[in-house]
Formats: C-alpha cells, structure tokens, sequence
C-alpha cells in the first residue's frame, strides 16, 4: 500500500462502502424532540441569513483541535454567544481541561444531553461526541444540527468517509479538508470526491492555539490564520 493510500484511510472508506451513497441532497425531518434549543435572546445578527454549518475531514489526532477553532472562529464571525461541534473520531478525546461554559453553551448543552446525546460545553462551545458507528454518529449529527437553532455547527469527521456520511457532507455549506503541509495534492481529492464546495487547509503543528480551541476559551491568531479561507467562505 502506498503512503497516499495509507494515508487516504483516515478519510475515505472503500469503494464497496460508499456504493449506497444517496442521490440527490436530502434535508433534515426533525420531529418535536429536533426543535430549536438556542432559546436565547441573541438571534442572528447577521440579516436573515442562516447560520453556516461545515464539515471538517481531518487526522483523528487534529479532529477535535481543528472542529473547536473552526466552531469559534464562525461563532466570533457571526457575532453568536456559542457554536456547535459534533465530533466523531475512532480516538477518544474530550478529557482535557475545558473552560467555564458560557450560559449559551451551558443551556444548549444540558438541553441536549437531556434529549440523549453526550453533550458537554466548553467556553463558546457545546460539544457533542458522536457514537461510534457511523450509521449511529450521523443521525445523531442531523438531529444535532437540526437543534441547533441560530448556532453554527461544526461537523468533524476524524476517521473515514462513510457512505453513512455521505448525505451529511452534501448539506453542509463548506467541507473542510485538514492535511499536513506535505501532504500529496490527491489526498484532498480522495478525501472530497463527488462533494462540492471544498477548501482545504494545512494542519498546523501542535501549539498552544490548539488546547486553548479544545478548550473553548479563545482563538489565537496561529489558528484564526490558519482558518481564514473557509471562515472568509462563509462570510
């Protein structure tokens, strides 16, 4: 196996895998249980436009560090008291320090965990970790996102590209593909095939931008640089 190949595996499943990916873009059905939990006075600052919601392909070791900066950096582009991630990555996380959650966060967390999802918030954030298969993870992402009212919501897959996900990925507004700088070019194309609306972006070094992102406490300009093409996408 090559090493694009080798690599291509953190983010496309096989062929045989994908051959039931659906036609068409579907949208969310969420029942009553799926209604807006971002009750809060702070709506859409932004016109009537909708709040974005990305997707982000990445290593499972940069998944959650890069979902975080790309949730807070939309949430300080929009003017919003909190966004979104849900992150589903075959390596555990979410055990690190996390900052006081904002009453935003703190709500819209608590009203999803109530609703089963394993939410926890952080800062600005409310952070959903997703089940572990794949099938389970994405439709608890639709009804994630269907709640989640004016927030903006970060999709971060940190394993491969299933056809589970494959109607996901096409409602998102923006999917965001995370490789090392050295990276062959075809690892992006692999990662995105049949997708439209696709940036990439180089993952930084591990740096102190990344703990304080998971963290939820602030968005330091190594990571506002390195996410300024898709935040300037969505703006």
């Amino acid at each position: 196996m090559t090493l694009v190949r080798r690599i291509a595996a953190y983010f496309v499943a096989p062929a045989d895998e994908r051959a039931s990916r659906h036609a068409g873009r579907p949208g969310p059905h969420p029942g009553a249980e799926d209604a807006d939990v971002t009750s809060s006075p702070a709506r859409m600052s932004a016109g009537d436009r909708p709040p974005p919601a990305v997707a982000v392909l990445a290593p499972p070791a940069d998944a959650q560090a890069l979902g975080a900066a790309l949730a807070l950096a939309l949430a300080r582009a929009r003017h919003t008291p909190l966004a979104v991630l849900c992150v589903w990555s075959p390596q555990p996380g979410g055990a690190g320090w996390r900052a006081p959650p904002r009453p935003a966060a703190a709500r819209v967390a608590t009203a999803l965990t109530a609703r089963g999802h394993e939410a926890k918030a952080a800062g600005r954030l409310a952070v959903v970790r997703l089940g572990a298969s794949c099938e389970e993870a994405a439709s608890q992402a639709l009804r994630v996102s269907a709640a989640a009212g004016s927030a903006p919501t970060v999709l971060t897959l940190g394993g491969p590209r299933s056809a589970a996900f494959d109607a996901l990925l096409a409602m998102q507004d923006l999917v965001v593909v995370a490789v090392a700088p050295t990276a062959d070019p075809a690892l992006a194309r692999l990662a995105t095939a049949g997708l439209t609306r696709v940036l990439t972006c180089a993952v930084a070094p591990a740096n102190p931008g990344r703990a304080f992102a998971v963290a939820g406490l602030a968005l330091l300009p190594s990571m506002r640089r390195a996410l300024a093409a898709p935040v300037a996408a969505l703006s």
